[in-house]
This record gives structure tokens, sequence and C-alpha cells, in this order.
């Protein structure tokens, strides 16, 4: 590889890191501010269903991503990764500064809740087509076979997205810093957005977008020959969101209110750092092995550990016991996350890739792992204290998304597709996938 490609995969790949970060900056940002956004916005309804409100305000921007998704897959797929991503980073850093100057209810009263809900909206829509749309312009313009790496490093920027959200929001939360500190905490997702913008404007469309053959409706086509596909994006991304979501977002609440007398503060650091770090260790290996394989076995593993894992933080006696069990999570999370994204992405052909992915990415996300906050503070407060309810449908989804991408395998193996063996970054892949889908 010639020394001006390296330099250009360099910038992509720092840019694709950059939008994953912000992207996952922001929706976490939200779940870090939850005492903030209560008081400031929500202070006329009492404390558990203030809480209760601001993770469905949380769980409105996931929803929204599969309109996002339809509207910068079609884009993406039609006119270009890059038009499509310089659009959606706009939205997103637009967001981030209506929020930084967003009244309170003092000020406006009931209408700073709707707009409240319009920036979700506004971030969902945008995050529909950035984070699968980030990955899929990385991998297609790697020059290499080593995809899985790639898309460890770009994933870890959203890992790195939930770190700097902690410690903004803990920084910004001193008592010693003014009231409306907090407000700095949506600057810095704008500024964040600003620096992705001009590095996207100056780079080119990826090489496989542009001497790719173009469907008129790349949505429609893709679902005639990639239905189970499809289905097993959607599962893998409702896997992925539910393990990161209720490890950063949840677990830490979760903790507070069982072991008050245990710090849980360093929970999203440890987890984001573990994450961060796991993937793209993790996603080389998975470019040496049967990727699907390795994603079928570490979503089984993840289940069973989460079946388990708050029966021992319960029983944690200590920081010490406490920190080990969260780090298993993280590790265990970090290993089958690392295949997932780069799963998503290779078994769908370059001209429906970004409709098929996208979408079924953003409903598995949005519907299932970005309500995992909602969805377990409602299974504890009103399906009963047992936490083997919430254990047991954190691993139903494991379970689901493992299952799901062992009917891909099987498909796969019987017409013997083998996507490791196969040099990615010229599509064999995705034409021999397309010839079997259009096949059978």
């Amino acid at each position: 590889m010639s020394s001006s490609n390296n330099v250009l995969s360099r910038k992509v790949i720092f840019s694709c890191f950059l939008s994953s970060c912000l992207e996952i900056y922001d929706f976490a940002i939200f779940g870090f501010l939850t005492v903030i956004i209560n008081k400031n916005y929500l202070s006329f309804l009492d404390e558990k269903t203030a809480t209760f409100t601001t993770y469905a305000f949380f769980a409105v921007g996931f929803v929204f991503r599969s309109v996002g998704s339809l509207i910068f897959g079609y884009i993406g797929d039609v006119y270009g990764r890059k038009k499509a991503l310089v659009t959606s980073v706009s939205m997103m850093g637009i967001a981030s500064f209506i929020m930084f100057i967003l009244p309170p209810y003092s000020v406006i009263g009931i209408v700073s809740c709707y707009i409240i809900i319009l920036v979700r909206i506004i971030q969902g829509i945008s995050v529909g087509g950035e984070f699968t749309g980030a990955i899929i312009f990385a991998v297609e313009h790697n020059k290499t076979n080593n995809v899985g790496f790639v898309t460890g490093i770009v994933s870890a920027g959203g890992a790195c997205g939930i770190i700097l959200a902690n410690l903004v929001s803990n920084l910004l939360q001193h008592p010693s810093l003014p009231d409306y500190s907090w407000r700095f905490a949506f600057l810095v997702g704008f500024a964040l957005a600003f620096v992705g913008y001009f590095i996207r404007k100056k780079l080119s469309d990826t090489p496989l977008f542009t001497n790719n053959n173009k469907a008129k409706i790349p949505l429609f086509e893709g679902l005639k020959f990639f239905k189970l596909e499809s289905l097993a994006t959607f599962w893998v991304a409702a896997a992925n969101g539910t393990v990161v979501y209720f490890g950063t977002v949840y677990l830490v609440k979760f903790v507070q209110e069982v072991k008050k007398d245990l710090d849980s503060g360093f929970i999203p650091i440890l987890v984001g750092s573990v994450i961060a770090l796991g993937l793209p260790v993790f996603g080389m290996l998975s470019d040496k092995i049967n990727r699907q394989l390795f994603l079928i076995t570490s979503s089984i593993v993840m289940g069973l550990y989460s079946l388990i894992v708050l029966h021992l933080v319960v029983g944690a006696q200590s920081i010490d016991s406490l920190s080990l069990f969260v780090f298993l999570f993280a590790l265990l999370a970090s290993l089958m996350i690392s295949s997932i994204n780069i799963f998503a992405i290779e078994i769908f052909p370059v001209a429906y890739r970004m409709s098929c992915c996208s979408l079924f990415y953003s409903l598995g996300m949005g519907f299932i792992g970005g309500t995992i906050p909602m969805v377990s503070s409602y299974i504890l407060k009103n399906i009963g204290t047992n936490i083997s309810y919430l254990g047991f449908y954190i691993a139903s989804i494991c379970f689901l998304a493992s299952g799901s991408v062992f009917l891909v395998y099987r498909k796969h193996l019987k017409h013997k597709v083998f996507l490791n063996e196969i040099d990615f970054s010229k599509n064999v892949v995705t034409n021999q996938s397309y010839k079997i889908n259009k096949e059978n």
C-alpha cells in the first residue's frame, strides 16, 4: 500500500472512529445526566416517574434510528456514503447545540420537554445512518483483509464515547461549579460534530460504492434476497445495544439501589475501557477464524453470564469483587460485539448494504437495545424485585442473536461461502452472496 493510501486510510478510520465516539457520547450523556435533566426539566414529577421519563427520552432517540436508517440508507446506497455521513453528522451537531441552549422548565414550561423529545428525534434520525454508515465507510476504504480489526477500531470509538460522557458529566456536576455547567456537556458533542464534518468534507467516497451498480430502491431489492440476513442483523444489533447500555447506563443505577455501601461511579469507565481495548483485539481474532462461529459462541457465553451477573453484583462484599464481576461482563461483551458490526456489514452486497444493514441494525438497537434502561427500570419496579427476570431478559436477547447467526451460518455453509477466506476489499463475498440468494 502506498504512502498516500496509508494516509487516506488513517484519515478515514479516524473520521469514523470520531463519529462512533460522537454517536455514543450524545446518547450516553442523557443517561449520566439523569439527575440534572430531572431537576431542570421534570421537576413537576415525582422522582421515580421522572427517572422513568428520562429513560423514555433516552429511548426516543433509538426508536427514531429506524427512520434515519431509511433516509440515510437510501442516500448512502444511491448518492454516496460520503453525502449521507456529512449530512448526518451535521444534524447531530445541531441537536447537541439546541440542548446546550435549551431553557429549563421553570422558564418555558412543558415546552422544554417537547423540545427534548424533538432533539432526541433529530439525534435518532442522524444516528440511523451514522454508526453503521461510518463502519461501512471505513471498511470499504480498507485495502487489506483485516476488516474485523478496522471495524473494532471504529466500534471502539463508541466505548470511548461512553468514557468521555462519564468523565464530562462527573466533571461538570462537581458541586464547586455553577448550576449551568452541565450544559457544556452538550457543547462538547457539538464540537465533536464540527470536527467530524470538516474531516469528512475532504474525503472521497468509497471505491466499492463508486464502481458499484446501484439499485433503484436498494432496500426493497435487497429484502427480496436477504430476509434471513436482515433478521440476523436485527438480533445481533439488539444484543449489542442491550449489553452495552445495560452495562454503562443502567448497571450503575442498579448498584446504587442494591449496594448503597459500595461506590459504583467507576462502573461506566471500567465497562467502557474494557470494551474499547477489547474490540480491536477480538476483532483481529475474528479475522483469523470463522467469524460466524465466533459470534455464535460468544453470544451464548454472554447470555449465560447475564443470567448470573446480577446475583453476583448483589452478593458482592467489596469494591474488588464488584469490579471483578463487572470486568467479566465487559470482557464478554467486547468478545461478542467485536464480530457483530462487521458480520452485519459483510453479509450484504454493496448495492444494498447501507439500506439493509442500517435499517435492521437500527431497529434492533433502537427497539431492543436502546430501551434496556427503561425496560430494566420497569421490570424491577412493576414485575417484581426478583432480579432473575431481568437477567433472563438480557440472556434471551443474546440467545436469539446466536440462533439467528447460526441460521445464516448454516445457509452459507450449504452454499460453501466462507466470509473470512474471501478478499473483502474486492467485494467477492457480496457478489457470491447475492448470487446464492438470487438463485434461492
